[in-house]
């Protein structure tokens, strides 16, 4: 019976309801406009968030993840209310990290997020002041304790040394869109103080709309007489590097939209651009990355296009040209009949 259980397990499994109903929204966010309103909708910190490299941990979204951490936390609690202890740690100091890296990484605070944090810590507490022997409640309670500090500094050391290693297929994960399976590839370089650039950023929003089946990717051609480029580049690769690539695409745009005011636009940016080494070599390496593949197809000015089909070079398009002008070569390069 409901009423004989004792209050500290019936506050146990509804908090663990809770965060179940939490998790479950969190996936739903993705798909239902009616549960993306909770967070604000578009442009949200919950957007923000879940547009992040950091929504997903191995490849599988962290809403799953906080579904099998309550499931398992459920279950150790039903067969030792100490062994739950003790992994209530290590998912008090997993969330602590995630909190983190929205107000330090991120720098976006996503509510759902944060009521996930909440009933972790919730528990946490209840489990500190009951789930524990007498005879050991002090040592049970500083391995507890122990276990969050280990698990928060797990999570941290990786972000860290994020950038070691190779960065091409980081870079072009984040500043691409499509499928990068895809055996379409078109590469586009670009100058964000380019005139023609601006307008061909129009063209690529039609590519996106009517050729899905094409992989995009961005890439920065800094034209050494517009002082103001580098420090564009920097911006949204910042944001790429942080916030991933439907931050990115936005604010690619948006640079462009300012292109005529664009000091006074990355002005009001730089207090957001925090100091950080990892992100800077990162970014410079992707630089470098971008101005080798345009050595390999010799393209020396902006807007440059670069059609790839299966690995080989289809078509390189140098210079600006309307769509009406593109569109055939498009046709052709994935193999749709003119109409």
């Amino acid at each position: 019976m409901i009423k004989d259980q004792p209050k500290e397990r019936l506050a146990f499994y509804a908090l663990i309801a809770a965060g179940l109903i939490v998790c479950v929204l969190t996936e739903l966010e993705k798909y239902l406009p009616a549960v993306a309103a909770i967070c604000g909708g578009p442009g949200s910190g919950c957007e923000t968030v879940r547009a992040s490299r950091f929504s997903s941990l191995f490849g599988v979204s962290l809403g799953y993840w906080g579904l099998a951490s309550y499931v398992m936390l459920a279950g150790l609690y039903g067969r030792n209310a100490a062994w739950a202890g003790l992994f209530a740690g290590v998912m008090a100091g997993a969330e602590f990290y995630f909190v983190y890296l929205q107000i330090s990484v991120i720098q976006a605070i996503c509510i759902l997020c944060m009521i996930q944090f909440a009933i972790v810590m919730l528990l946490g507490i209840l489990l500190f002041a009951t789930a524990f022997p007498p005879a050991r409640r002090g040592r049970y309670r500083a391995a507890m304790l122990g276990l969050a500090a280990v698990s928060f500094t797990v999570f941290l050391v990786p972000l860290k040394g994020h950038a070691a290693g190779p960065i091409m297929g980081r870079a072009e994960s984040i500043t691409s869109t499509g499928n990068m399976a895809s055996p379409y590839r078109l590469e586009i370089f670009s100058d964000y103080q380019c005139h023609y650039c601006k307008q061909n950023e129009i063209i690529e929003r039609q590519i996106m709309a009517e050729y899905p089946e094409v992989f995009l990717v961005f890439r920065d051609f800094i034209i050494q007489s517009h002082p103001y480029s580098p420090m564009a580049v920097a911006y949204a690769n910042s944001v790429a590097y942080y916030q991933g690539k439907e931050m990115y695409l936005k604010t690619r745009s948006e640079v462009f939209d300012n292109q005529e005011k664009i000091l006074d636009y990355l002005k009001g940016k730089l207090p957001s651009m925090k100091q950080d080494k990892v992100m800077e070599d990162a970014v410079n390496a992707k630089l470098s990355n971008d101005l080798a593949r345009a050595a390999e197809f010799q393209i020396t000015g902006t807007p440059s296009m670069a059609l790839i089909k299966n690995g080989e070079v289809f078509r390189i398009i140098r210079g600006y040209l309307p769509y009406d002008k593109i569109k055939p070569e498009l046709d052709e390069f994935v193999g749709r009949k003119a109409k």
